[in-house]
């Protein structure tokens, strides 16, 4: 998996204005990257979406959630809900608006005029995936009219529930632009070029975003299933992304523990949960001090290795889903089944032996199976590689059971709940202050303890 290539080509395209002589010998507009060839767009945005997976929103949720636990500098405010509007403001700017969705809005325009549907197809589905996870953190968001540069730079929000019909209407365009696809020149991290795979992929991401609303519909249960069945039948065909070893290709987690060693901890309540999980010396070690370190120097922890491998969703979300649509289905048997192939994928995904895994399955199976259950095993399944996933299914169900910070009642945060939402971000307070007070209006005043739409 090669993508330093293109970090290059960031670099070259970030000087444009010294460059600016030699570039108008090639006739080139500095300000455009329509003229990168669509096989090193492709690596560009694959890799910024992923690496997401592991930054800022990511360890916050682990905070959030108690998977994490901050030891020093601002994660020490974070354990008490002191989240701010600076907190997501790099991801909402560099990750987000002008990151990752503009970076495929000019990639599906460029395999437009190319007639490279291909490129069209899988840019939506990573547009539509980072739509659905940013409405999910922070509800009403800008989205039909949004990434539309210098036309239109204070965009309403939307409300959550038509950016959520968006996204599902986006996945259905993609699927049926990949039943076809055309132009494949390479660029593909995750399938290779597969369409067939990119569907699947589709489809999976489609029953999660279902998954997000079937509190307010339970009709989604049912459809989750029937995209489930579509999309992925093993571990082995998941949209997994391998990161590379050095400070420019390592996984966030890792870059994280490298360059601020020391401020962030595991979770003691989480290493609790995990007393008899073999998974539990996948996630951390004890540094003998009475710290328990989600990355050490040298120390084989999966999701923060510099080549962690991370999937865009796994196999074993999937199967969590399943099991939870299954069960509300009345399909008792089934939701175990599900259950029980949640678990192993997780266990293969952290290298776990399969002896230790299966026996920890059984020990889960050998208890009542309900919504409980099934949601703390998601819980524990998606460390590491699916924090977003985890704070939508407590926002929804209540799982797993956690006791809000005795400290965590503040200005930002007056209830002291579990935080539910993250603040609108400071550079659009400052700049599209009128939409972003509308949108706050509409939801209760865009507190960190303000119930978002889909989980209300």
């Amino acid at each position: 998996m090669k993508f330093k290539i293109y970090i290059i080509l960031s670099v070259f395209l970030m000087c444009t204005t010294s460059c600016e002589k030699d570039l108008e010998q090639l006739n080139l507009d500095p300000t455009r990257v329509t003229d990168v060839e669509l096989r090193l767009m492709l690596p560009e945005i694959i890799a910024q979406t992923m690496y997401s997976e592991g930054a800022t929103g990511a360890r916050a949720i682990g905070i959030i959630m108690q998977q994490f636990f901050g030891l020093d500098a601002q994660q020490l405010a974070y354990n008490d809900y002191i989240m701010g509007e600076d907190l997501m403001n790099n991801y909402w700017r560099t990750g987000l608006y002008s990151g990752a969705l503009r970076s495929c809005q000019v990639m599906m325009d460029k395999a437009t005029d190319q007639e490279a549907s291909f490129y069209i197809g899988v840019g939506a589905i990573l547009m539509a995936n980072q739509y659905g996870i940013a409405t999910s953190w922070f509800g009403d968001i800008p989205y039909s009219e949004a990434l539309k540069g210098t036309e239109n730079l204070k965009p309403a929000y939307d409300s959550q529930e038509s950016v959520y019909q968006g996204v599902i209407s986006a996945l259905d365009g993609a699927i049926n632009t990949l039943g076809n696809a055309t132009g494949y020149a390479g660029g593909d991290l995750i399938h290779g070029g597969d369409a067939a795979a990119w569907i699947k992929t589709a489809r999976g991401l489609k029953a999660r975003f279902l998954m997000h609303q079937a509190k307010r519909n339970s009709g989604n249960y049912a459809a989750a299933l029937s995209e489930i069945a579509g999309s992925y039948a093993s571990i082995d065909e998941q949209s997994s992304f391998t990161f590379e070893t050095g400070g420019n290709a390592n996984y966030s987690l890792n870059k994280f523990g490298q360059g601020r060693p020391g401020t962030l901890g595991f979770h003691p309540q989480f290493a609790s949960m995990l007393d008899g999980d073999p998974r539990a010396d996948k996630y951390f070690i004890d540094d003998g001090s009475g710290n328990l370190l989600f990355y050490q120097a040298g120390a084989d922890l999966p999701y923060s290795r510099e080549d962690a491998t991370i999937a865009m969703i796994s196999f074993a979300e999937l199967k969590f889903m399943e099991a939870e649509a299954q069960l509300q289905g009345g399909n008792d048997a089934a939701a175990s089944a599900a259950l029980e192939a949640g678990i192993m994928a997780s266990m293969a995904m952290t290298g776990t032996d399969v002896e230790s895994g299966q026996a920890y399955a059984d020990s889960v199976l050998g208890g009542t199976v309900d919504l409980e259950t099934i949601i703390t095993e998601a819980y524990k399944a998606y460390y590491g590689n699916a924090f977003g996933t985890t704070w939508a299914n407590y926002r929804r169900t209540g799982f797993p059971v956690l006791t809000p910070s005795s400290n965590g009642a503040n200005g930002l945060n007056p209830s002291g709940v579990i935080p539910q939402r993250f603040l609108y971000v400071e550079s659009e307070t400052t700049s599209n202050s009128a939409n972003v007070e509308a949108a706050r209006a509409a939801q209760g005043g865009g507190l960190l303890d303000a119930k978002l739409w889909a989980f209300e």
